[in-house]
């Protein structure tokens, strides 16, 4: 790469047209646009400010809207107005995980195409650093670093800037789950979802055992009383759930949406998401049955 002391106007039009149709932000600081290129090397060789500050800067903005963003795609107020997820708290760390790290900030500079513009220090030309990962990430945090101090931190605009800049919106729904099939679990349907899961090898087929008002007797308001227990094998790990409801067909059903929930990491929609093993199910809500222990 050649030595460059600063990017000229032709680059710098370059740069903010990339950005601009990127993330949908136009610098107009030419300050700013230079100092976003700056490596640490070359600032120390020259004696001008570098980009660290905007890497700063723009790491801990993704970070804040990363979290914020995933939680509002996939946070809900429940029936019983707990705060709850589609996805449980170690797949969330997985998907801000996935959307800050290295290897992709760098390739989505890569894309950009705009590694080339770095302004560097003799050793950093040497060692050909503009290729490597980690520096290619920096950049893109400097990016975004550089339009939070030219827009005066306007929330909107690094919320938008965000969005575009990783395909947020696309990315999530990717991690989450590619099938739309499971996307779409609910209780009316979660017999067949995990018969279907069991028949790709996603896990064991379903065992299902029941216990009726002959055995188990009824409710104070002379309701029968069901129990059915559903057991998986996944990953060779045992899942069990044991679900009371009013009819054979209810427990079965409950049963199930329960063990898929553990299974693919969502989270019960209908109720609370502590983990027990058993429920009951009644008027549309999952509520586990402390009464069972």
């Amino acid at each position: 790469m050649t030595r460059r002391m600063y990017l000229n106007s032709k680059e710098k039009f370059e740069v903010r047209q990339v950005i601009y149709e990127k993330t949908g932000y136009w610098f107009t600081s030419s300050g700013i646009v230079n100092q976003m290129f700056r490596r640490s090397s070359f600032a120390a060789e020259t004696g001008q400010q570098s980009n660290e500050i905007f890497e700063y800067i723009g790491d801990q903005i993704l970070s804040y809207f990363v979290v914020k963003i995933v939680a509002e795609r996939c946070g809900s107020i429940s029936l019983t107005e707990d705060y709850t997820f589609r996805i449980r708290e170690n797949k969330f760390s997985q998907i801000k995980q996935d959307l800050t790290n290295n290897e992709l900030l760098a390739k989505i500079v890569d894309d950009w195409g705009i590694a080339k513009y770095l302004l560097l220090g003799k050793s950093d030309i040497a060692n050909e650093v503009e290729k490597e990962t980690k520096v290619k990430a920096d950049l893109f945090e400097s990016v975004i670093g550089a339009v939070a101090v030219e827009s005066n931190w306007n929330f909107k605009v690094l919320e938008n800037v965000v969005l575009k800049a990783l395909d947020m919106d696309n990315r999530i729904e990717s991690m989450i789950n590619t099938d739309s099939k499971v996307r779409a679990v609910d209780i009316d349907n979660a017999v067949t979802t995990l018969k279907e899961l069991a028949e790709t090898g996603q896990c064991t087929m379903p065992e299902y055992k029941y216990a009726g008002p002959d055995e188990i007797g009824y409710n104070s308001d002379n309701t029968p009383r069901w129990m059915c227990s559903c057991f998986v094998i996944n990953e060779k790990i045992g899942l069990s759930r044991l679900v009371e409801a009013s009819s054979k067909k209810a427990a079965k059903k409950a049963a199930a949406y329960l063990i898929l929930c553990e299974h693919l990491g969502m989270q019960n929609k209908y109720g609370p998401n502590d983990w027990f093993r058993d429920w009951s199910y009644k008027d549309g809500k999952l509520i586990p049955n402390r009464k069972l222990f």
